[in-house]
């Protein structure tokens, strides 16, 4: 992919917000060393999710033979979850990207589902409506229209379940987010293979709902 100055100009303004966070808060770059050890490799060759390495631990701790995930976008944090046995379902929109996943990934508890980007990504979002309600353990939001495919998956995460929503720094995601009522924490702190900052909001379901 070809590098834009529009892309340079955003890469420069991350930078320069991740300087004023960690300057007011140090503790923030407790995980600068982790990040430097992986001397620059993809999430795919680090078989690592793409999110602040604090969450990558916590979620070490609940993930493992018989998990249920969602992914909307998957790639390092596919590898990830089969790694730990969990049983992962993948929707990707786009072709190439999924053709990369199939050459990478060879598992009988992985399924990919392409879904196309026309009438709005609508297939793309309703791609987890056939999910029996309550069922999964955890879904990840990190691709297209992420406020969307949000609010669908809140009926699918059982109660108790995390629903974890990538770059809510993004002010566009906010008001989705914030309107599905859950308790809600955002980890902050730098992730494989990301230079700047990454910033994850994680929703737990109330075991009442």
């Amino acid at each position: 992919m070809p590098v834009t100055a529009k892309m340079v100009r955003t890469q420069l303004r991350l930078a320069g917000r991740s300087a004023k966070v960690l300057a007011r808060h140090p503790g923030t770059g407790r995980e600068l060393p982790r990040l430097a050890a992986t001397r620059g490799r993809s999430t795919m060759k680090l078989r690592l999710p793409w999110l602040p390495f604090r969450l990558i631990d916590e979620l070490a701790a609940v993930i493992g033979p018989g998990s249920r995930v969602f992914e909307y976008g998957g790639g390092g944090s596919t590898l990830w979850f089969l790694d730990r046995g969990a049983d992962v379902i993948t929707v990707e929109h786009h072709d190439g990207w999924a053709d990369e996943l199939e050459r990478s990934i060879d598992s009988p508890r992985w399924t990919l589902l392409r879904r196309s980007p026309d009438a709005d990504y609508a297939d793309y979002v309703a791609a987890i409506d056939d999910r029996p309600d309550d069922s999964l353990d955890l879904v990840v939001v990190d691709g297209r229209e992420r406020a969307r495919c949000a609010a669908r998956a809140t009926a699918k995460v059982r109660p108790g379940g995390l629903l974890l929503v990538d770059d809510i720094d993004r002010e566009r995601y906010h008001a989705a987010v914030d309107g599905i009522g859950w308790p809600r924490r955002d980890v902050v702190g730098f992730a494989p293979a990301k230079p700047t900052l990454a910033y994850t909001a994680v929703l737990r379901r109330p075991p009442s709902t």
